[in-house]
């Protein structure tokens, strides 16, 4: 890489990184920004963080269960339970819980929401749906009827799907069945929605309901409170209350803070440890961190909890040993062959490249596994260790890198800037030698005007006066050095 190409890319790599940093949250603690006399307001990254209850609280309800003449009474409970537990994680507020009390209580607890409204449109008030035909006779309910109902767009307007069990599926297609030509009035709260006319019979268990007046809003709130109307049982609410953050209001200040040091004390330990190479490590993780803050903002199921947070330290864990794995590696080619630092940098990313994906890949399957069968704030901690653990395999394997190329376009040759060390010991007690016929691997200038030699057999020599010209003999197949005559040196340098 030339210095140019160099500098073009280290400062669009930092406008990138600050732009990004400066979004992230108001430094001046508000939510807007002063341009001349006008404030101007902006949608800080922060605001799009999704806290669990532990960090910032929220509210609960608890439901009065219905019971009576229930067949199979905790069947339906569980089965209740389900339903609003995947309403829940359908609007992305995966660390709520709902828990059974007593026989006949359920408690539902929601992070993040502070106001009833917000609770209920949530949850869903159960609402009664129902099919008629043109003389007013119901044919399907949905209490009944209906196994589930989701928001799509349906000729560039937003619709309710309809989508019936077995029993359902045979009733609706007996009802089109029956009515094909007529109107088939569909009710929601005894309001008449929309009554079409049957075209033909359908069998495949479906329905739609659209208006050109649903907002992206409405249509989900219709369709969660349908999903309501089928649980098992019936569910009234007797209590709504407002929860406190588990942790303390302090909690996520103090989660921060402890980041803070924690990235502080390896940003310390990777320059001690590496000089040049832990520098640029170092940034590799400020961009590493940078970025973390957006995915966890952007990804729509991560919400941040204790087990969550935990998460994301372990990836950056696994981000540190990814880089401390590759400068090792750098490290044995310089110190055991002497190669340039630049050929040291790419065999040393090379040989890494294993190891870290060995190592990534299991975390990875683990944390699907926690994620697919783990209860919720397992499936937390899960997920922001699989988006950490992706990401620090990007930046290891690809922005340190390119920092690593970037400082070598500047300085190629600087052991102890990279932290990096030549240990070629010479045998003083050796026999001089002009090493002829020796299969010369490197060559290192003495204080002395002498040169090393390590020849094949792994002996080193001195050679007190090394030719200006050689020319090997004879290759060795099979081996990277050659046989040569007599030994070439460039004063200042490694051959």
């Amino acid at each position: 890489m030339t210095k140019k190409k160099a500098i073009v890319i280290a400062v669009v790599l930092a406008l990138i990184m600050i732009t990004l940093a400066l979004f992230i949250f108001p430094l001046n603690g508000q939510d807007s920004f002063q341009i001349g006399n006008s404030n101007y307001d902006f949608y800080w990254i922060s605001k799009s963080l999704r806290l669990g209850l532990d960090l910032e609280g929220g509210m609960y309800v608890v439901y009065e269960m219905d019971l009576e003449g229930v067949e199979n009474p905790d069947q339906a409970v569980e089965s209740t339970i389900a339903n609003l537990e995947s309403i829940l994680a359908s609007n992305n507020y995966t660390e709520a819980t709902v828990t059974r009390q007593g026989s006949n209580m359920l408690r539902v607890e929601v992070p993040a929401v502070q106001n009833t409204e917000t609770l209920m449109n949530l949850l869903g008030e159960p609402a009664e749906l129902e099919f008629k035909d043109s003389e007013g006779s119901v044919l399907i309910e949905g209490s009944k009827h209906l196994e589930d109902a989701y928001v799509s767009l349906y000729n560039g307007a937003y619709a309710i799907n309809l989508v019936f069990n077995s029993e359902g599926t045979t009733a609706f297609a007996e009802a089109t069945q029956n009515n094909i030509g007529k109107p088939l009035s569909i009710n929601i709260n005894g309001e008449e929605i929309m009554a079409p006319i049957v075209q033909s019979a359908i069998t495949d268990g479906q329905a739609v309901i659209t208006s050109e007046n649903y907002t992206m809003q409405q249509a989900e709130r219709i369709a969660t409170q349908l999903r309501a109307g089928t649980f098992a049982v019936s569910l009234d609410p007797i209590s709504i209350q407002t929860i406190g953050a588990t942790l303390g209001e302090g909690a996520l200040n103090a989660s921060i803070i402890a980041a803070l040091i924690g990235i502080a004390a390896i940003i310390i330990f990777m320059i001690v440890m590496y000089k040049g190479l832990g520098i640029l490590a170092s940034l590799a993780l400020l961009i590493y961190s940078i970025l973390m803050i957006y995915l966890l903002a952007i990804v729509p199921w991560v919400q941040l909890t204790l087990p969550s947070i935990a998460g994301v330290i372990l990836s950056i864990g696994m981000a540190v040993d990814a880089n401390v794995i590759i400068f090792e590696r750098m490290r044995d080619e310089r110190r055991l062959f002497g190669k340039p630092i630049a050929t040291c940098v790419q065999i040393g990313f090379k040989k890494a490249l294993t190891a870290i994906i060995d190592s990534n890949v299991t975390t990875i399957i683990g944390s699907i596994v926690l994620i697919i069968l783990g209860s919720p704030s397992v499936q937390g901690f899960g997920i922001t260790l699989l988006i950490g653990i992706l990401l620090s395999m990007f930046t290891a394997i690809f922005i340190t890198r390119l920092l690593v190329n970037i400082s070598l376009a500047f300085n190629e040759h600087s052991d102890a800037f990279y932290g990096l060390r030549y240990e070629l010991k010479v045998d003083e007690n050796a026999v001089e030698s002009d090493a002829a016929e020796a299969e010369v691997g490197t060559v290192e200038l003495n204080a002395d005007g002498t040169a090393a030699v390590m020849t094949g057999d792994n002996t080193v020599v001195k050679v007190s006066e090394p030719a200006e010209v050689s020319a090997p003999v004879k290759k060795n197949k099979g081996k990277k050095q050659q046989t040569y005559k007599k030994v070439r040196y460039k004063r200042g340098g490694n051959k």
